[in-house]
């Protein structure tokens, strides 16, 4: 079955000699994401666009890329609410403009959550550790060179700093890789990394993992007092991990059940909740920032987490089913 068709050939090439554009840079307002959307898939006060519901992030770029018609077997898509940022004539362009954008996003978190201080807490780290070892210097120096606090706030060094931060992210992704690989990881495992050392009396106490939706929405309500909030994240931010993917995934599975998690995708698409819209959402990216993670990172995290519930689940199944007999 088909699920959806691309506009023709011909009309690519009418748009593309007249120079008209054939894609849209728009942020959707319920996630915060920065995404490229086909032209044809606007309103026509480009406020609202229309957006295809499949899983598959990948299926997703693929429709904006060919332009799909915003129709399933005969079916309109969902329209939503949008921010328009430009239109542009190539998908290249528009991928372009898109990680420009989020780049700048990213900027203005990271000032906004009070960066400066981490940098200095880095440097400072970073030049007591060199003078305990000698052997590392080369490695650290190429995750030191931090600005002055006084010139953060240019966007030169903005940019210099998020530098230095995607060299330490990488420098450890690649330790925690060695680290997997020595402790023979089984990547497909439920089990949470044995880094994660959770708290059975704070667990009891903030009753989790939630199982129904009615636990979450008390615990939507109880997040609402600073205190609760200031609680779960100081429990959740303890969880540890190897790199995003193991924080989000052991913070993930300590929260909530996979029954639960079920319910939800990060937008809320089709007949699922919206993660996205969640105080929960917000306690576990405070949670991860606390254990370097970044929020595009969490985020991207959290929606392949969603994306796999339903594989664990049925991978889950057969084994209960066993146990019974």
């Amino acid at each position: 079955m088909v699920e959806s068709t691309t506009v023709s050939s011909s009309e690519e090439i009418i748009q593309r000699n007249k120079g008209l554009s054939m894609y849209a840079v728009v942020t959707l307002q319920d996630s915060d994401e920065v995404m490229v959307a086909a032209s044809n898939w606007l309103s026509t006060d480009k406020k609202q666009s229309y957006w295809p519901p499949f899983r598959s992030e990948e299926k997703c770029v693929e429709a904006a890329q060919k332009r799909f018609k915003p129709e399933t077997d005969g079916r309109l898509w969902e329209k939503l609410n949008i921010n328009f940022h430009k239109q542009l004539v190539s998908f290249d362009e528009a991928k372009k403009e898109q990680k420009e954008i989020q780049e700048q996003k990213e900027r203005c978190f990271l000032l906004s959550t009070g960066f400066t201080g981490m940098l200095k807490k880095q440097r400072h780290e970073n030049t007591q550790e060199m003078a305990k070892n000698p052997l590392r210097s080369v490695t650290l120096a190429s995750t030191s060179r931090l600005t002055p606090e006084a010139r953060l706030v240019s966007t030169t060094d903005m940019d210099a700093n998020l530098k230095t931060l995607q060299d330490i992210k990488k420098i450890v992704e690649e330790n925690s890789a060695m680290l997997k690989k020595l402790m023979k990881d089984n990547a497909v495992s439920d089990v949470p990394s044995s880094t994660s050392a959770p708290s059975k009396d704070v667990d009891t106490i903030l009753n989790l993992p939630l199982r129904t939706i009615q636990d979450l929405s008390r615990t939507e309500s109880e997040l609402k007092d600073p205190k609760t909030r200031k609680k779960y994240i100081k429990s959740i931010s303890q969880l540890g991990g190897f790199g995003p993917r193991d924080v989000i995934k052991n913070i993930m599975q300590h929260l909530i059940t996979d029954d639960l998690a079920n319910d939800f995708n990060w937008q809320g698409r089709g007949h699922k909740n919206a993660f996205s819209r969640l105080i929960l959402a917000d306690v576990i990216r405070e949670a991860a920032s606390i254990q370097n993670v970044l929020r595009v990172d969490c985020e991207t995290e959290i929606k392949n987490y969603l994306w796999s519930i339903p594989d664990r689940i049925g991978r889950k199944r057969p084994r209960d089913y066993v146990d019974e007999w």
